[in-house]
C-alpha cells in the first residue's frame, strides 16, 4: 500500500503537526483548518467539511491543560480524508466505517507527542548548564533546533505507516461493506450529532448532559412511533 501514498500527504501532516508543538498558532493546529486546505486540493468539500467537522467536535472536552496531551485530531482527520479521497467513496454511512478505524491514531499520536515531551525533557540538564555559562551550547535555539529535527521526520515515517495500515485495512474490508452500507440512510449530520457528544461534555454543565440525553431519546422514540 505504500506505492498508493503521495509524498505530500506525509509532509503534510507533520506540517501541521508542527503547529502543536513548534509554531502555535490559534486555529491552524484544528481540523477544520487542516480539511479547508484538504478541501482546496481536492475540491471535494462534502467529505472535507463531514470529517474534518466531526474530528473537530469530537474530542472538544480534552484541553491541553497541565500535563494532558489531547488526542491528535490531525492524524485521523488526514487519514480518512485521503481514504476517501483514494477509494472514492462519498456515502457518510461508509465514511463512518472509516472515521471509526481511524480513531486509535489520535491516541496513538499524542502518546507519540508524549515520547517526545520526555525526550525534550532530557535536555533539561543542558539547559540549565547554559544558563550559568551562555557561552556553551545548549542553548533555546538548539534545543528547539534539536526538537524540530527529531519529531518531524518521526510524525512524517509515523504517519506513513499509519496510513498504509488504513489503506490495507480499508482494501480488505470496504468490498464486504461497502454495499450493505452503502443503502443505510445515514447522513453527515448524524455524524456530527455523534461527534457533539465532546462538545457537550466540554461544557462542563450537567443540565447540558440532561438535555442531551432527553433529545437523543426522543430522537430514538421518534423513530420507534410512528
Amino acid at each position: 500500500m505504500l506505492h498508493h501514498l503521495h509524498p505530500g500527504q506525509r509532509f503534510f501532516f507533520a506540517l501541521f503537526s508542527s503547529f502543536r508543538f513548534l509554531i502555535n498558532l490559534p486555529l491552524l493546529d484544528r481540523p477544520l483548518t487542516l480539511g479547508f486546505v484538504w478541501g482546496l486540493f481536492t475540491g471535494d468539500w462534502a467529505a472535507c467539511l463531514g470529517v474534518s467537522l466531526f474530528f473537530e467536535l469530537l474530542w472538544l472536552d480534552v484541553i491541553p491543560a497541565g500535563t494532558i496531551i489531547p488526542p491528535n485530531a490531525l492524524a485521523p482527520t488526514l487519514a480518512c480524508l485521503a481514504a476517501l479521497h483514494l477509494y472514492g467513496i462519498s456515502s457518510p454511512a461508509v465514511a463512518a466505517v472509516l472515521i471509526v478505524a481511524c480513531l486509535p491514531l489520535g491516541r496513538l499520536f499524542s502518546r507519540l507527542e508524549n515520547y517526545h515531551r520526555v525526550f525534550c525533557n532530557e535536555g533539561f540538564n543542558s539547559f540549565v548548564l547554559w544558563v550559568k555559562n551562555p557561552g556553551r551550547p545548549g542553548g533555546p535555539a538548539a534545543m528547539t533546533r534539536r526538537s524540530i529535527l527529531v519529531m518531524f521526520p518521526i510524525n512524517m515515517a509515523a504517519f506513513t505507516l499509519a496510513l498504509a495500515w488504513l489503506l490495507a485495512l480499508a482494501h480488505l474490508g470496504l468490498p464486504l461493506l461497502a454495499p450493505e452500507l452503502s443503502e443505510l440512510k445515514l447522513t453527515w449530520p448524524h455524524l456530527w450529532a455523534v461527534g457533539s457528544i465532546g462538545a457537550v461534555l466540554s461544557l462542563r454543565h450537567r443540565p447540558a448532559y440532561a438535555v442531551v440525553l432527553a433529545g437523543a431519546f426522543l430522537a430514538v422514540f421518534s423513530r420507534i412511533i410512528p
